[in-house]
């Protein structure tokens, strides 16, 4: 009887070690499979992050970038560490180091080539670059064959100066391809284009660097003959006509206490349609130290 008893015992806890493994966390759907903490770095640990990773960040970017260094891309692949496109003062220094990098190879396989040539796109963020180029198909073509294009904003002559010095050593052809827009018109693009990518330029900051393109022209017709420069007028999203020197020195840059306060009434405009993110609300209105 005995041994019976013993065999029953022993059914039952086989077919009990059977339920409990069919009732596992891998087989039971109602239980979430567990995810690792994202790992988010800012600031100084993420300048040091990047050093780390320099080479294999640099060899993602020039994968797929073709002939183009565009730094919001190049800081899109800080993702990895926590950057979103919201939070761009907490990689700007991290992203100058992957951009530095990139340049400096991109620069060395045009000399390799014998194709010396570059070509830099400038204006204010949400002027309409990328949209401008297109509509001039000579320009455009003319992009397409430079070695290098550095699709960049340049807010200051400084930045600039920083990599013309370089180029102009390495001894390439410099062209700059120059696009305006109102700032009502480009502050809005610039909204619209953080709603889509959450690519975000904030109020404060559009305010501050828009004037700083006052007198560009002229800047490069003193400082830097060397420079093949087309002008773009994009005002009012009008599609980028090419225009003389003469007429770009006429561009309006005010920024006074007028246009801060239009610009700060379309940013609330948004702000009040519902069709923004929290994330997004707090992004546009916030400075950058930049």
């Amino acid at each position: 009887m005995k041994r019976i008893l013993m065999w029953m015992m022993a059914a039952i806890l086989i077919c009990c070690q059977s339920v409990f493994t069919s009732c596992s966390e891998e087989d039971n759907p109602s239980i979430p499979a567990y995810q690792p903490e994202a790992l988010v770095l800012t600031g100084d640990e993420a300048i040091e992050w990047t050093k780390a990773h320099l080479d294999s960040l640099v060899d993602e970017y020039m994968k797929d970038c073709g002939n183009t260094l565009d730094p919001d891309a190049t800081r899109a692949t800080l993702s990895k560490i926590g950057y979103t496109g919201l939070n761009v003062i907490d990689y700007l220094s991290a992203g100058s180091l992957i951009d530095s990098v990139v340049y400096e190879r991109m620069m060395e396989r045009a000399v390799e080539s014998g194709n010396k040539t570059i070509l830099f796109t400038m204006g204010m963020s949400g002027c309409g670059k990328s949209v401008s180029l297109r509509n001039n198909p000579d320009l455009q073509e003319k992009a397409n064959n430079q070695a290098v294009v550095y699709d960049g904003a340049f807010f200051s002559e400084a930045d600039f100066e920083k990599v013309i010095t370089k180029s102009n050593a390495k001894g390439l052809i410099p062209t700059v391809v120059y696009v305006y827009n109102d700032a009502e018109t480009g502050f809005t693009n610039c909204v619209e284009r953080l709603m889509r990518t959450n690519r975000v330029i904030p109020y404060p900051t559009y305010v501050m660097f828009f004037p700083y393109y006052k007198g560009r022209v002229e800047y490069f017709e003193e400082k830097h003959p060397e420079v093949e420069l087309f002008c773009l007028d994009n005002n009012h999203n009008s599609g980028g006509t090419l225009v003389s020197h003469e007429d770009a020195k006429k561009w309006d840059y005010t920024m006074d206490a007028e246009m801060q306060n239009k610009l700060y009434k379309i940013m609330w405009k948004f702000i009040l349609s519902g069709d923004m993110t929290d994330e997004q609300i707090t992004a546009v209105q916030k400075p950058e130290r930049m």
